[in-house]
């Protein structure tokens, strides 16, 4: 009996050992798998909140708009000329209703065309147009006096001038072209009727360089109706 009770003891004794090995041994293999996965699962947490912040605040910060000019010539240093004699009324400078929207258009194909939402000019362009020919005109024949439409009635010009726009655009693959009439008038009387075609081929495409190529295509125009008026008005 007394033999029983000392195995009892001894098994007792030794089951509780091996049981709080055991718990000891799985609450250490436990603690540290449930470690070892939240140290996994903390980076991947993070990324994903960096990259819900980052998209929030790229949502929230609209980009800024670009707006663009047409500008006139420089003025010239020297002129062995004066035109002080010359007055010339600038009646109407027409474009296309298409070309009336604020965002600059470039040609995808010649039958499509896409809206720069973010590239604008910044006013009318057919307003723009005009202060670049009177502009220029005025600057390559120096005394001219050049007005546009409406102008004062004591403003009585002895030549009428009226520009046609047909194309004045840029395709993605760098092509600029301006296609326009003009009608000069002396007093009531056509005395000239012009057609232009000017094409530039831009090199290194962006939105800056095609701006520059219309531009420089509308220099082109007014310099051609001012080697009109200097031919044929010299007093």
């Amino acid at each position: 009996m007394k033999n029983n009770r000392h195995f009892l003891k001894f098994y007792c004794i030794r089951d509780l050992r091996w049981c709080s090995v055991r718990a000891s041994f799985g609450g250490i293999t436990s603690s540290s798998i449930s470690s070892y996965v939240e140290l996994r699962k903390k980076p991947v947490k993070f990324l994903l909140l960096l990259l819900i912040v980052l998209t929030l605040c790229d949502c929230g910060r609209s980009k800024e708009t670009q707006f663009y000019l047409l500008t006139p010539i420089p003025p010239q240093k020297d002129s062995r000329h004066s035109y002080n004699h010359l007055q010339i009324g600038v009646d109407e400078v027409s474009t296309p209703d298409y070309m009336k929207k604020p965002q600059l258009m470039i040609h995808q194909t010649p039958h499509h065309v896409t809206l720069e939402e973010f590239n604008q000019w910044a006013g009318a362009l057919d307003k723009n147009i005009t202060l670049v020919l009177t502009t220029n005109l005025s600057t390559l024949m120096p005394g001219v006096v050049v007005q546009a439409s409406p102008w004062n009635n004591k403003f009585d010009p002895d030549y009428h001038l009226q520009v046609m726009i047909s194309q004045f655009e840029t395709d993605i693959h760098g092509n600029s072209i301006l296609r326009a009439e003009y009608l000069i008038y002396r007093k009531e009387e056509l005395i000239h009727k012009g057609n232009a075609y000017y094409h530039i081929k831009v090199p290194l495409i962006s939105i800056e360089a095609l701006v520059q190529s219309m531009n420089t295509n509308l220099n082109h125009l007014t310099e051609e109706i001012a080697r009109f008026f200097i031919k044929n008005t010299t007093k």
